[in-house]
């Protein structure tokens, strides 16, 4: 058996907090993107219009300046925006060349119930986040109900996978994870469910994927409901092809450390270069929590990490911001971003806390350090 031996860093070792976007917003993500320029994108509110907002740093994420707004149309009027995302194309799709930049985002969500269709909708940048154009829509919601959270992923076929939340099929599910490809961005196909549970109250939601270096896949999503002690644990599985992730109704396992401690709520992954000598997995969490469900001392402000692309236990390493008060309140660290460096020694993060009543996204920068292993 393998014990992980913490090795404590001070709060001081990382950069103090800065403002990123110094207004109410949600959902902060961060990319590196090939030329180096690092993008992170809020959705936030501008009076009764929904948009997205997009940050640029050229410092390596010591400092960013917002650089474009993206309004979407069918989030005005109050129609409600939320749950974006970013991602970079490795390689062409359809007329879209690499190096395009993607958003996504869900809008409609607060929509008169009449005419509510939530959908997940994409964009394409061609300057690196400067300018942005509406591509398509990726899903509309068949009915009333909703869908939430988009997030991207380029599978081994060159195919663009779009994975979401949805709440659409409220016959059989309380909301589950499902799954559409396009081959140009623009015509979305091959819908099928991701993880879905035949007890109707268990709800898997906020999915997100990366790539790894050995060319296959890594999910990460939460799990509400199925666990009256941890309601809403981090779970992951993986793919060989970025496209099947196994039996749709296996939850998957479990991202816990070896003495029990489990993330909860908003689970967000990537890949860093170090501290583990194979490189490192680091999920973030809303939450942090002991095996009986109390609330762990590094609640609000760990990143859980493995060395072994998820086998076995997983191991604590403080994130560069610590939220105080952390209870699910739906703004306090609430699916913060992480971005490593490119030689694994440190990592960005962005994430959000209230300043007088206002849900502002904050970043910094903090040091990766692996713990000692013995056995």
């Amino acid at each position: 058996m393998i014990t992980m031996l913490l090795t404590a860093i001070p709060a001081e070792a990382g950069q103090q907090r800065q403002v990123l976007y110094d207004g109410g917003s949600s959902y902060p993500r961060v990319i590196r993107l090939d030329n180096g320029r690092i993008l992170a994108s809020v959705t936030t509110n501008d009076g009764s219009q929904g948009v997205g907002v997009i940050m640029a740093s050229d410092d390596d994420g010591r400092s960013f300046a917002q650089i474009a707004t993206i309004r979407d149309p069918a989030a005005a009027e109050g129609r409600g925006i939320c749950c974006s995302t970013l991602f970079e194309l490795p390689s062409a799709l359809g007329a879209l060349p690499k190096g395009t930049v993607l958003w996504a985002n869900t809008a409609e969500y607060t929509a008169p119930l009449a005419t509510k269709r939530v959908k997940q909708r994409l964009w394409a940048s061609a300057d690196r986040g400067g300018t942005w154009r509406f591509l398509s829509d990726i899903a509309v919601a068949p009915n009333e109900h909703n869908t939430w959270e988009p997030s991207l992923s380029m599978a081994e076929d060159g195919a663009l996978v779009a994975f979401f939340s949805d709440e659409t099929d409220k016959a059989k599910h309380d909301q589950k994870l499902v799954q559409v490809r396009s081959v140009d961005g623009l015509k979305w196909t091959h819908h099928r469910d991701t993880v879905v549970s035949d007890e109707w109250n268990v709800r898997p939601g906020m999915v997100n994927t990366i790539r790894l270096p050995d060319g296959s896949y890594f999910m990460t999503y939460e799990v509400c409901n199925n666990d009256r002690i941890h309601l809403c644990s981090a779970y992951f599985r993986r793919s060989a092809d970025g496209w099947d992730y196994g039996d749709p109704r296996d939850l998957g396992t479990l991202v816990k450390t070896f003495d029990g401690k489990q993330g909860r709520h908003t689970p967000v992954p990537a890949w860093s270069p170090g501290p583990g000598p194979k490189g490192t997995i680091l999920v973030i969490t809303e939450m942090l929590v002991h095996n009986g469900g109390a609330i762990a001392e590094g609640n609000g402000g760990t990143i859980l990490a493995n060395d072994d692309f998820g086998e076995g236990p997983w191991y604590e390493i403080p994130a560069p911001i610590h939220v105080a008060g952390v209870d699910n309140e739906g703004c306090r660290n609430f699916s913060p971003g992480l971005l490593p460096s490119a030689d694994g020694k440190s990592v960005l993060e962005v994430t959000t806390d209230y300043d007088q009543g206002v849900c502002k996204t904050y970043h910094a920068t903090g040091p990766l350090r692996r713990t000692s292993l013995s056995r």
